[in-house]
């Protein structure tokens, strides 16, 4: 296992995600626990091809590092190691939605409501700034022990659809929960990740996602040309206000979304109040 990273010291290996290895890591001069994200770049044999990743990560951890929300995982530092870059983070003592989502408990409407609305504000937050974060799903929102709900990956989520790492084998976000317009590779804003949000709403509430199927390629066309089926539909205890407030937000059209994701999130909010 890795054992230090510039001056922070490895301690404990957390998991693998689509970009690289995340490892716990202790601050010795700051007295404190950071994770540390590191990105391989030895799969890239072009020169120019590493160094342009290495360009685009420095800018990426630059812009997210600015970010400064209680809902969004703060970036400390960006370290060049090796053939390691490596993206040094808050850390974060909790679970994310996708293992809560997994483990099957039961989630009531206040904790799902409260999840939703927490990560809505700081996508608003980081939309406001121009930032989009591109690759919005369960395993990168994380809630701590008190209830607080923190976004993952900013910084890093924009690089998985860039041209030359598609190229490579990245994933360009994550299908399930990809909008119909990253899949046609137009100019995205905060709406791409309102319809992200929208497909983990639908999921925490019917238990099911809505645009799953057996390959990538149909998953595809689903997201594109297929609407799911009502909310209620699967859950009647819903109504059919919030499986309209669901449809809204999941429009194929971005015009046809809600403007801001606190407003979706307010909206589905009163919607499920009044049942």
């Amino acid at each position: 296992m890795l054992k230090e990273v510039g001056r922070y010291r490895i301690d404990k290996f957390l998991g693998s995600g689509g970009m690289g290895k995340v490892y716990r890591a202790y601050d010795p001069v700051i007295g404190r626990h950071v994770a540390v994200k590191t990105i391989s770049l030895r799969r890239f044999g072009d020169a120019d091809e590493r160094q342009n990743l290495l360009e685009r990560l420095r800018r990426e951890a630059r812009s997210a590092g600015k970010l400064s929300h209680p809902g969004i995982v703060t970036i400390h530092d960006f370290i060049e190691q090796g053939d390691l870059a490596c993206l040094v983070m808050e850390f974060i003592d909790g679970t994310t939605l996708k293992e809560m989502l997994k483990s099957q408990q039961a989630l009531d409407g206040r904790t799902i409501v409260g999840i939703l609305g927490q990560t809505a504000a700081a996508l608003d937050y980081a939309h406001a700034g121009g930032i989009i974060h591109r690759d919005i799903k369960p395993g990168n929102i994380i809630v701590q022990k008190d209830g607080v709900a923190k976004i993952l990956d900013f910084g890093v989520a924009k690089l998985s659809s860039a041209h030359s790492l598609t190229e490579t084998g990245f994933s360009i976000g994550t299908p399930e929960y990809m909008s119909p317009e990253q899949y046609q590779g137009g100019t995205l804003d905060g709406r791409a990740d309102q319809f992200s949000l929208a497909v983990i709403a639908y999921e925490m509430l019917t238990g099911v996602r809505p645009f799953a199927a057996d390959t990538p390629v149909r998953v595809m066309y689903r997201v594109m040309g297929e609407d799911p089926a009502l909310a209620h539909q699967l859950n009647p205890s819903l109504g059919a206000d919030a499986a309209h407030v669901l449809r809204q937000a999941l429009s194929k059209d971005p015009e046809g979304r809600f403007q801001t994701c606190q407003e979706f999130c307010q909206t589905l909010g009163e919607a499920l109040s009044r049942v």
